[in-house]
């Protein structure tokens, strides 16, 4: 049997396919060479599919769709709240719209949970949040009644002239800035008042006037604001999750708030069966949709091969030890290094199959890489550690296979490069089961060197996808001041 499912809307589509063994995963803009790339109709797709999986649309025996309603869908056409048959892309075979937190909630890839929290702008129609429990739908927050907290993270990102490429991306740089500011204890108690169905009252700049009793000291400490705002949103989220959610319960978060760090580190002290998966955010709608036609066909014996390295792109054949032992000298020597192994990593982080590294005790990593980048110097990098040895490096540093938590750096002055003003790094854990080619790179980094993390940023310059094909990845290096390129076997340095 062969199965669709398909993520349509404003940004980041996204497809999976199953063909009756396998799944296989793509995301647009690595096809497109549009970050956020986002399909415009309903029929150029097709075209694409059958370019990348040589797959005609006539063969599918069934089609999952999860689109934004009020660009997809007729008028007239009700809400759904889990999943639909619909007829409106005029496909012969059955197709069903699958609700956008619902599909988020079934993006679990087989994990059990006891609980499902998705937290995002806003899903289909007004929904901001979504809570399932035992695949029932117990709780909904409306835009319309409560504010959504992704909405308020990227307006105060607007309002503060945040530059970004796509709306989406405001968000994750207000959470690099707020750390520059001072949290105000006696603003934070009138805060701790608040849930999440008050929201919007939360990030309500007016109250900052009325506390500083001044509009011009308010505005020249705006920081303080941000970062007392961001942080008693962390306690608002374990005051939600706490209604549903025991500490022992196994939650499965989702959706683009999942995306923040900072908020995770926290809810994972309190719940330390909080489970985050790397495409928490949109580019994981479409395994979702895929998770509901594999249960209503009662298919269970599927493999999605080597996630989350797992994104259909321009794959290489495995490093030799040779190669890695030539790169860890490169490295070693402050080098940097365009890694591109692999498949690429589903998510929008670099997980080290799409990665620029470099040494994490180089002073000037920063400096270096932020040239590259052309990122704002205001915001961190993150880095990637052995497990074994992140204990030495980091403080209740979590299990971080997919960097979505932070750490506090043991040493701030030697890992400055990794380590942000607050103090903590956001920071990757790696082992050989996780990475192979890359564990044994920073194993003989570490033996060279006695350290055992790395500076890791994606595989491209801002407001560009990561790379998807060795060509990109030349180009980047070309173009750069790269030092050093691997493409699976083959290294190329520059004189």
């Amino acid at each position: 049997m062969r199965l669709l499912s398909m993520r349509l809307c404003e940004h980041d589509s996204n497809f999976c396919y199953f063909d009756g063994t396998n799944l296989r995963y793509l995301k647009s803009e690595r096809l497109k060479k549009s970050k956020h790339h986002a399909y415009q109709d309903l029929e150029s797709w097709k075209l694409d599919l059958k370019k990348v999986w040589n797959i005609d649309i006539e063969s599918i025996d069934e089609v999952s769709i999860i689109a934004d309603a009020w660009k997809y869908i007729p008028d007239g056409h009700k809400y759904i709240h889990f999943a639909e048959k619909i007829n409106y892309l005029g496909l012969k075979c059955p197709v069903w719209q699958v609700n956008h937190h619902y599909a988020h909630a079934l993006s679990n890839l087989h994990n059990t949970s006891d609980i499902d929290i998705i937290i995002d702008g806003y899903g289909d129609w007004d929904i901001a949040f979504s809570i399932y429990k035992e695949d029932q739908l117990i709780k909904v927050g409306k835009l319309s009644d409560y504010g959504s907290l992704g909405i308020e993270m990227t307006e105060l990102g607007n309002r503060l002239g945040i530059q970004a490429g796509h709306y989406t991306d405001i968000s994750g740089k207000l959470m690099g800035l707020q750390s520059y500011g001072n949290i105000e204890k006696d603003f934070l108690k009138l805060l701790k008042n608040y849930e999440i169905e008050n929201i919007k009252k939360v990030f309500d700049y007016n109250l900052w006037i009325e506390y500083k009793k001044d509009e011009l000291l308010a505005k020249f400490t705006v920081l303080d604001w941000i970062a007392t705002v961001h942080y008693a949103v962390g306690n608002i989220l374990v005051k939600l999750f706490s209604r549903y959610a025991s500490k022992d319960s196994i939650i499965h978060y989702s959706g683009g708030v999942a995306q923040n760090v900072i908020w995770n580190t926290l809810l994972v002290q309190h719940f330390p069966k909080l489970n985050i998966l790397p495409h928490c955010a949109d580019e994981g709608l479409s395994i979702g949709g895929m998770e509901f036609l594999l249960r209503k066909n009662n298919i269970k014996n599927y493999v999605l091969e080597n996630f989350p390295f797992c994104t259909e792109d321009e794959s290489t054949d495995i490093v030799t030890n040779e190669i890695i032992e030539k790169t860890a000298i490169a490295l070693s020597h402050n080098k940097i290094i365009a890694w591109y192994q692999g498949n690429g990593e589903i998510g929008p982080r670099a997980l080290g199959n799409r990665s620029i590294i470099i040494n994490a005790a180089d002073k000037f990593a920063k400096e270096k890489i932020n040239k590259i980048k052309n990122r704002e110097n205001y915001r961190p990098f993150g880095a990637t550690v052995l497990e074994e040895c992140k204990n030495d490096i980091f403080e209740n540093l979590p299990h971080n296979p997919y960097m979505l938590y932070v750490g506090k750096t043991k040493d701030k002055e030697k890992y400055a490069s990794i380590t942000h003003v607050d103090g903590t790094s956001r920071a990757q854990t790696i082992t050989e089961k996780s990475n192979k080619s890359l564990y044994k790179l920073m194993k003989r980094f570490y033996n060279k060197t006695n350290i055992p993390v790395v500076l890791n940023t994606s595989l491209n310059i801002a407001g560009n996808p990561i790379a998807s094909t060795t060509q990109e990845a030349i180009t980047l290096f070309e173009n750069s001041d790269i030092d050093v390129l691997v493409i699976g076997n083959e290294y190329y340095e520059k004189n």
